[in-house]
């Protein structure tokens, strides 16, 4: 292996660890958090962190198919999310629990993220000049906002409340996004050149489709641009007509029905998709997008690019002016997520936040490498005197570069680990939405009894935050626990007027049986919506079958 080869390896298992170390701090740390409380690991947002578990658990369980766990009712099973019950399927074979395997799957999925984008760095860039086109790319992150945090120093960033454009947290971000940015990168590269094997690459794009159909439509729309751009670079070139139309025939024999393949293997992914958006509880996923469209702040999400994005800018303008057709598919690639971000701005099924998710981070740094390293060329090619001004010049401006890009990093570390300090130091009884604290061992250990004790076919009826943790730590069904439950309001206010004692004996019992809940989770949170310390009080039909300092489970006769 060549020496750049290595290093690029080596600095690909650096990042990933270091993208990794605030949640290596919570591990190292974990024997000090309160003697009442458990650790559990969470990552991103503690409810979707939750939601992704209970997929890893059926996959442990042995299932086949994915079912929804936060919904009470017969349904079909779906292929939603099935690559997290897959990942269950691998880990359950070592024995590992679900946490190990979903931090795994980022530990291993981001650093082949790296690995390929060092590959296409050594493809375009030569020797030396990869490692530091590779550095651009990890680091290229926002502008730093310089804050004064007690007596010290650190950066916050632009958009720093979406984690995906965060330079240290998008390298080990949600294992799907990871996978279907891979896919992304992988197909880019593959459909710039002639494909060998097309129904292969096409059945790739099938999986690709299931696992994250965002990564389909930026291919399509890649295809679109890049052969406008191939189109227009050929048409231009001032051939005979007999040559242009010979070069047609062979582009159409070589791109565009190796694409058009791609396009008809892939197409069933999204027939699937929307048939099982038609039935509950699979159509709550594409009603949670509707209901909740993300403004896209497109003026900080341009600062929180950074100084990637004007450079990337510069060097896509030099390349377009320079028929540079080798660095076309970077080009093309900055032109569909913008085309995209258009688009879905009058689509309301998706939000066009969802393409924040593209890696567009890439192209730019490939192309920005491109200006560095025409400069660098432009440099050497002068007098001595003027090849040492302009080369310290053009290296002190990218060393600040990826300077300011590890101070960002460096600071977003501190920021995360100032967030575990803050889970161990926390005072809430029960974490919900965005509270920041490990759970109470009571509230653990009734949901291990579920675990140990119930069937997991079973449904159960808890408030918000037990009922998003059961299904990741119990494997049963829940009433309620997640936005995507079908009708979630309304759910969130028939357990409350159950849990506040609001209904008759014979109207809960009805409630129930109609629901098929068989047992009722009975802790904190559930006590302090009606100030009631024994439900069965109030419920004679219920029977009490566990009971710690803090939690009940009833069984429903």
């Amino acid at each position: 292996m060549k020496r750049t080869s290595v290093i690029l390896v080596l600095l690909s298992i650096i990042f990933v660890v270091f993208s990794f170390s605030p949640s290596l701090y919570e591990i190292i740390q974990s024997p000090h958090i309160p003697k009442e409380r458990s650790f559990v690991l969470d990552h991103n947002y503690m409810f979707d962190f939750n939601f992704y578990l209970s997929r890893i658990r059926e996959g442990t369980e042995g299932r086949l198919l994915v079912t929804e766990k936060y919904y009470n009712k017969e349904h079909p099973a779906s292929l939603f999310q099935i690559v997290y019950l897959l990942f269950g399927k691998v880990g359950g074979l070592m024995q590992l629990n679900p946490e190990v395997i979903y931090h795994s799957a980022r530990i291993l999925f981001g650093l082949v993220l790296l690995l390929v984008v060092g590959k296409i760095c050594l493809r375009y860039f030569p020797k030396w000049s990869s490692v530091g086109v590779f550095l651009l790319i990890v680091t290229a992150g926002s502008w730093p906002i310089l804050m004064k945090i007690g007596s010290g120093w650190r950066f916050g960033t632009f958009m720093g409340w979406w984690s995906v454009v965060d330079s240290l947290q998008r390298i080990t971000f949600l294992p799907h996004v990871l996978i279907g940015q891979l896919f992304l990168v992988l197909f880019i590269m593959a459909y710039s050149k002639p494909v060998k094997y097309p129904v292969v690459w096409g059945l790739a794009g099938l999986i690709a489709g299931i696992i994250f159909p965002p990564t389909l439509i930026v291919v399509y729309a890649f295809f679109g641009v890049q052969s406008m751009l191939e189109i227009i670079q050929h048409i231009s070139q001032g051939k005979s007509k007999e040559e242009k139309r010979e070069w047609m025939k062979k582009w159409v024999r070589e791109f565009l029905v190796p694409r058009s393949i791609f396009i008809l293997c892939t197409v069933p992914s999204f027939i699937y998709l929307q048939m099982m958006f038609q039935v509950d509880p699979w159509k709550a996923l594409a009603l949670f997008d509707i209901r909740h469209r993300i403004v896209m702040p497109y003026a900080e999400y341009a600062m929180a690019l950074g100084p990637i994005l004007p450079l990337g800018l510069i060097g896509l303008i030099v390349i377009l002016l320079q028929r540079k057709e080798k660095f076309y598919p970077f080009v093309s690639w900055i032109l569909t997520v913008g085309l995209l971000f258009v688009v879905f701005e009058n689509v309301p099924q998706q939000s066009p936040s969802r393409f924040t998710q593209a890696a567009i981070h890439i192209p730019l740094g490939i192309l920005a490498g491109y200006v560095f390293v025409s400069l660098w060329t432009w440099a050497s090619q002068l007098s001595r005197k003027k090849k040492i001004l302009g080369k310290s010049i053009i290296g002190l401006g990218y060393t600040l570069m990826i300077l300011m890009g590890l101070g960002v990093m460096a600071s977003m570390v501190l920021w995360l680990t100032d967030q575990g300090r803050s889970k161990r130091t926390g005072t809430w009884v029960v974490p919900t939405g965005t509270q920041l604290i490990y759970p109470l061992k009571d509230f653990m250990d009734a949901i291990f009894y579920l675990r140990d004790y119930t069937s997991h076919n079973k449904v159960i009826l808890a408030y918000e935050t037990a009922g998003n943790f059961i299904p990741a730590y119990a494997g049963n069904y829940v009433y309620m626990g997640h936005a995507n439950t079908p009708d979630e309001e309304y759910k969130k206010d028939q357990a409350g007027k159950f849990f506040e004692g609001l209904m008759k004996p014979e109207e809960a019992h009805k409630f129930l049986s109609d629901e098929s809940i068989a047992y009722v989770y009975f802790g904190s949170q559930e006590k302090d919506l009606g100030k009631i310390q024994d439900l069965q009080a109030v419920y004679p039909f219920l029977k009490e079958i566990y009971q710690n300092s803090r939690v009940k489970i009833y069984q429903v006769n």
